[in-house]
């Protein structure tokens, strides 16, 4: 008896208690992984507790990846309507397009890039109509940025009353002026 007990004492101390750490993902699949392998061929997710994917004016619009290749500075969009959102209607449609001027513009402001072709959302003036349902995945490629601009913005246009436009803050990416280093 004596044995059983000191094994089940052994046995409970080996099982945490501990509570779960402070802001710490109640699911870590909502989250960017990095290092790991499919986080090569999966887009990032929000919250993304790496910063980097940048900041919306228009609550409907998230950025989930970006991308450099040789050619192209990639970025991975959804737009989709918040059913809780700010006054709209959840059940109607929306018509949506981009800019064919949009920038994309170093953090300094000193370099633009841009607009080289979309992918699953037309250029303006054509449009697509989407039920407010309904989320839109969809990718824009923009110039290659420079060697060394890790950080920019994407400017589509100037909101107004009658549109709101796909402009995203503060974004960055792993682009040293090194071409040894590797790329993200």
């Amino acid at each position: 008896m004596k044995a059983f007990l000191v094994l089940s004492l052994l046995v409970s101390a080996c099982i945490s208690n501990r509570p779960a750490a402070i802001n710490a993902p109640a699911d870590g699949a909502e989250y960017y992984q990095p290092y790991q392998p499919l986080a090569v061929v999966q887009p990032r997710l929000y919250p993304d507790p790496q910063g980097g994917l940048g900041h919306s004016q228009d609550p409907d619009i998230r950025v989930t990846d970006i991308k450099l290749t040789a050619s192209y500075t990639v970025l991975y969009l959804t737009f989709g309507k918040d059913p809780s959102g700010r006054d709209n209607n959840y059940y109607g449609t929306s018509s949506i397009s981009f800019n064919p001027k949009a920038v994309l513009a170093s953090a300094d402001g000193k370099k633009t890039y841009a607009l080289v072709k979309t992918e699953g959302i037309p250029m303006t003036p054509e449009s697509r109509e989407i039920k407010n349902d309904e989320k839109v995945p969809f990718v824009l490629y923009f110039e290659r940025l420079d060697k060394g601009v890790e950080s920019f913005d994407l400017f589509e246009c100037k909101s107004d009353n009658q549109n709101s436009c796909f402009n995203v803050a503060g974004m960055n990416i792993h682009n040293p002026v090194s071409s040894t280093a590797s790329q993200n």
